[in-house]
């Protein structure tokens, strides 16, 4: 059962990055609190963030052709 409130060192363990990168993600506009210098983060918080950089099959085809191109 997850907590309904992750510190940073849990929410990262939670995400499998590390500290730094789930920094960097809160930085980049990652839904958080901060309740007396200490960061809180929601789990769903973070799926909803890490669904925003789902890719469906046919982005994946578009950037492979791009990249492909590329080379030639």
């Amino acid at each position: 059962m997850t907590p309904g409130w992750l510190k940073v060192k849990n929410a990262a363990r939670y995400a499998d990055v590390s500290e730094r990168t789930f920094r960097d993600w809160l930085k980049d506009g990652l839904r958080h609190v901060r309740l007396r210098g200490s960061i809180r983060v929601k789990p769903q918080w973070i799926d909803s963030y890490l669904l925003g950089y789902e890719i469906n099959r046919d982005q994946v085809d578009v950037i492979v052709d791009d990249v492909c191109r590329g080379l030639l």
